[in-house]
């Protein structure tokens, strides 16, 4: 076994939890009598987000050397993801009543998460790929940190639906792992 499968045990099992939290929140956000659909759209983007980092962490399977500053970064994304769907999903999602009104009162949370996994990502890029990350990275790290500060529901809609229009956009790409 290479280190970094050794490492990739660590960042599956805490994608796993994470994965596992929304998965089982499921029929409880997707509750006819409670339901809200921007808080839904989270969760589906969030699901999709667990597997995209994944894959994107896998692609780093020809780094021949690691440090433990380069294995922070490494668990920063799977770190902040998991983070993201504990704020999304409550720890008791079966005791909420009202989803639209929890993700009003947890969208910071949720989207300050998702800024640092954007910035984990933007850090992967420059300290362990030795790459310049690109300037939609820096666009996205702002965009769901300047979100985090807004309790504007259109503000989230507008984020949420250019999200899941960039989760596309990344799964129709041709990310090999050979």
């Amino acid at each position: 076994m290479s280190i970094f499968e050794f490492l990739t045990v660590a960042v599956s099992i805490v994608l796993a939890l994470g994965l596992s939290k929304l998965i089982s929140s499921t029929p409880h956000v997707f509750d006819e009598s409670k339901r809200d659909w921007l808080h839904a759209s989270y969760l589906v983007f969030l699901v999709a987000a667990h597997i995209i980092v994944w894959w994107r962490i896998w692609l780093l399977n020809d780094v021949s050397s690691w440090n433990i500053l380069q294995f922070v970064i490494l668990m920063g994304s799977p770190l902040s993801l998991y983070l993201a769907a504990t704020a999304l999903v409550s720890v008791s999602p079966e005791q909420v009543n009202d989803w639209k009104a929890y993700f009003q009162n947890h969208s910071r949370w949720i989207l300050a998460a998702l800024s640092a996994v954007v910035f984990f990502g933007l850090a992967r890029s420059y300290f362990i790929q030795e790459i310049q990350p690109s300037w939609w990275g820096f666009l996205w790290f702002a965009l769901y940190a300047g979100a985090a500060y807004s309790k504007s529901r259109a503000i989230h809609i507008f984020l949420i639906v250019f999200s899941l229009v960039y989760v596309v956009y990344l799964l129709s790409r041709n990310f090999t792992a050979a």
